[in-house]
């Protein structure tokens, strides 16, 4: 009985190291909130003016991230529990999208919620990356990343 309370207690504290040292995910004040400083003040503030704009019109609410690295997380996993902890887009609609840019791990991602899966699918998040970021040299290998996911060198 012994040992096994000592595993639990080994268990729990390996699994309290794991936990603190994830990335944490910040709070939504801003449509817009780069952790990097890639952006300019005017740059994010005329981003989130465009995204401001976009929710008045259409009601889907988008944000965009952009965080140093989400290691030791993947992009898929830290892109998950930003979304799952703004819960962006209109309750019961669930409309809301996430850019994700993880700048010194060099990778993107649009995280969907369920309402706007039938608009914006995998593919044309993926066209979108791959138009927008208009990087120079992209390496994207489909039967490796899920989709929705770019990586560039």
């Amino acid at each position: 009985m012994r040992c096994i309370h000592l595993l639990l207690a080994g268990f729990a504290i390996g699994w309290a190291a794991v936990a603190a040292a994830t990335v944490p995910v910040p709070t939504l004040n801003h449509r817009v909130t780069d952790l990097t400083g890639t952006l300019s003040a005017g740059q994010a503030n005329a981003l989130e003016q465009q995204l401001v704009a976009f929710e008045t019109r259409k009601g889907s609410q988008i944000a965009v991230l952009i965080v140093p690295t989400t290691t030791p997380d993947s992009i898929e996993q830290f892109g998950i529990r930003v979304v799952d902890q703004w819960k962006l887009g209109r309750k019961g609609v669930d409309d809301g999208a996430l850019l994700l840019v993880a700048k010194d791990d060099h990778t993107l991602r649009i995280e969907v919620g369920r309402g706007l899966e039938g608009v914006l699918p995998d593919v044309t998040a993926n066209r979108i990356i791959n138009e927008v970021k208009g990087i120079n040299r992209v390496t994207y290998d489909i039967t490796s990343k899920p989709p929705g996911t770019i990586e560039w060198e």
